[in-house]
């Protein structure tokens, strides 16, 4: 079986890639438990190389990389190009972590028994890592979850979101690249199916996922007591006080806070709450601001909107606005 990436702002085939069988997702954790203990016994100067190398490859192709992402997923190529620097800066922080783990020392005469003894820990790799990753940052979030992995000595076997997947893989290239032994980052292409697979192994150590709540809560479900991490969608709302200084500055960061990657980020500005006072001057102002923004092809310099993921997230966002309308909502602008 094969996934085509598909252009979300023009329909084009971007690249043919493999979906993984059932036996391809058991392969890939059985290779990352044979990696397991020699990234256990990696020392932490090599970790911290092979991370800092990693991010020398992305910063060399910054470009490239940027230009995969608004291929595949539509996000506007400057915002592209920040989060390829923004990756960079993830693997640096992730070398920094692997020179600096470590324990503690604790005296452990709190208690009568415990006067001229102490007591001390050390922090050992959990084993391998289980990620699911969600298609609004490709490059970035799947470092959120492969950089640390490695800083901390454990394999990991990720599943990326369907159209994320060319650039997940892209990034296994470059850290492999970089050094990383063979079977300490691997990916698994798929839906639903291939999330399972990888969630319901016991070979799993530990589960990190970024993405919505109701999947988060069937992972919990699944997990029993291997340990998990969770990094669910936001709810973000902006409050303007009647003594708010209300700045073009302002005005700016709320409009490109709101309509940043057409609103798929998950600490997009979702509502606004503006006291009455300034109330008629901030709404007028975010309507001629939002009406400058230029809609159209996301491989364009100057464009600031290009298009949602998939046909699918469009109905679903006109249904909200129709929903908004039946509800007394007034559209200000747009809402086509």
């Amino acid at each position: 079986m094969s996934m085509q990436m598909i252009n979300p702002y023009n329909d084009a085939v971007v690249e043919t890639i493999a979906e993984s069988s059932r036996q391809d997702v058991l392969d890939a954790i059985g290779r990352a438990v044979r990696v397991q203990d020699e990234m256990a016994h990696t020392p932490a100067w090599q970790k911290a190389e092979i991370l800092m190398r990693a991010a020398q490859i992305i910063k060399d192709r910054e470009e490239e990389l940027a230009q995969q992402i608004v291929q595949t997923i539509g996000k506007i190529i400057r915002h592209a190009r920040s989060e390829v620097k923004r990756c960079v800066e993830t693997f640096g922080f992730a070398a920094d972590a692997a020179r600096n783990l470590h324990g503690e020392t604790i005296p452990l005469d709190a208690a009568r028994t415990g006067v001229g003894k102490t007591g001390y820990y050390i922090r050992v790799p959990v084993g391998v890592i289980g990620a699911i990753t969600p298609f609004n940052f490709p490059l970035n979030l799947v470092a959120h979850k492969a950089a640390p992995a490695i800083a901390a000595g454990c394999p990991i076997v990720l599943k990326p979101s369907p159209p994320a997947s060319a650039t997940a893989l892209a990034l296994k290239s470059i850290l492999q690249e970089a050094g990383l032994p063979d079977g300490a980052f691997e990916v698994v292409v798929g839906d639903v199916d291939v999330g399972k697979w990888l969630t319901t192994d016991p070979r799993i150590a530990m589960l990190t996922f970024t993405g919505s709540p109701p999947v988060a809560r069937a992972i919990s479900e699944i997990a029993g007591l291997r340990r998990t991490t969770f990094e669910l969608g936001g709810n973000a709302a902006v409050v303007i006080n009647d003594d708010a200084v209300v700045s073009d500055n302002l005005i700016n960061k709320l409009v490109v806070g709101a309509f940043a990657f057409s609103g798929q980020v998950c600490i997009s500005v979702q509502r606004i709450y503006i006291h009455e006072a300034i109330y008629d001057d901030v709404r007028q102002r975010m309507i001629e601001v939002t009406e400058k923004l230029t809609i159209g092809d996301p491989l364009q310099q100057g464009t600031d909107i290009g298009p949602v993921i998939s046909d699918a997230a469009a109905e679903r966002i006109k249904s909200w606005i129709e929903e908004a309308r039946q509800s007394g909502a007034v559209v200000l602008t747009g809402g086509a």
